[in-house]
């Protein structure tokens, strides 16, 4: 083989390995990846009133080279409900996420939820997106509740809540109703204010057995189902015995070690009764409790006035159980007062 053959041989050789080499090190062809865009991440409605929910849009859209799934939102409470669409969204495709809050029991304040968007962006695996409002009152309510206090059987309140329009508009009250039918209500204008102040006037009757009462008054606008302000009313109602405490709680922390190194105040529990009439000395007589680990006695205190029932728990029972402490009285009006009686035994 002549000289100049073999040279060719060897550089035609050279060459292949060359680009062999230059082939093996060219770098890999990149894979793609989705990449979610929020055009904001801040939904903030400003001040608003009068509404029951706000609804709104966050737009996004695909921002990276390949397919984009968006999972289902989640949201920081269940008065705020949130949905994509579409969920799957090829490169630079756009797509919405519509959420609604109901701030309907918001009278006025801030009011700010968040929703949070999962999805195969492994850059961002999840978007945080927060809602905000500022709830601004229509009506200028004075008082803003109303505390009755205590009310005797067969007696009757009369209370007045001033409500004012702060926008200078008339008042424009459809109803205004009460949630029990021992409070009633009526609307009165007030001279000199063209409208835009009313009087709601509140009367509690002292009906039914004594008991604490928490009410609440709703005035209505054009939407009979949304309330535009509300007044709570509480109070108790006593008769002509009262009772301290209302109710008489056990609570059992520790079973096997039960009374531990305070037997008495584990297991003594002491209501005071007071008679409320002035011209009738009050006499308790039958004390009992329907459980059968409490027993009861009665002391005196002042003679027809004041009595103390020391009630006495024998020992744990298995589980949890309620009951009554009775006794009767010498008062037609409240022959037989019962008290609530809870034992709450815990086990670990």
């Amino acid at each position: 083989m002549n000289r100049t053959l073999v040279t060719l041989i060897v550089s035609a050789g050279m060459l292949c390995g060359v680009a062999h080499a230059q082939e093996t090190n060219k770098p890999a062809a990149a894979t793609g990846a989705p990449k979610i865009v929020f055009d904001k991440t801040v939904y903030d409605f400003g001040t608003t009133s009068m509404v029951s929910s706000l609804t709104g849009t966050f737009t996004f859209h695909n921002g990276g080279d390949a397919t984009l799934e968006v999972r289902k939102p989640t949201t920081s409470c269940g008065c705020t409900v949130a949905g994509v669409r579409p969920q799957s969204l090829k490169p630079g495709e756009k797509g919405e996420l519509i959420f609604t809050m109901n701030v309907g029991n918001i009278t006025r304040g801030h009011a700010e939820k968040h929703i949070t968007v999962p999805s195969n962006d492994t850059s961002t695996p999840s978007v945080s997106l927060t809602v905000r409002a500022d709830i601004v009152p229509t009506f200028d309510l004075t008082p803003t509740q109303v505390p009755v206090g205590d009310i005797r059987q067969g007696s009757i309140t009369n209370l007045v809540v001033q409500v004012k329009r702060v926008d200078g508009k008339k008042v424009n009250l459809s109803k205004v109703e009460a949630t029990s039918s021992y409070v009633h209500t009526k609307i009165e204008p007030v001279d000199g204010s063209d409208g835009t102040t009313v009087r709601v006037v509140i009367e509690v009757d002292g009906e039914g057995s004594p008991r604490r009462f928490n009410e609440t008054i709703r005035g209505y606008g054009d939407n009979p189902g949304q309330p535009v302000f509300q007044i709570p009313v509480y109070g108790r109602l006593v008769g002509d015995v009262s009772v301290n405490p209302e109710a008489v709680f056990w609570g059992i922390a520790d079973p096997d070690r039960w009374p531990g190194a305070r037997p008495e105040l584990m297991t003594t529990r002491t209501i005071t009764v007071t008679s409320n009439v002035a011209d009738k000395p009050l006499d308790i007589t039958n004390t009992s409790c329907s459980l059968t680990d409490i027993t009861t006695s009665v002391s005196v205190i002042t003679t027809g006035k004041v009595y103390q029932i020391v009630a006495k728990l024998a020992a744990p029972p298995k589980d949890s159980e309620r009951g009554t402490i009775s006794f009767a009285t010498n008062l037609s009006s409240q022959p037989t007062v019962t008290v609530p009686v809870t034992v709450n035994v815990l086990r670990h």
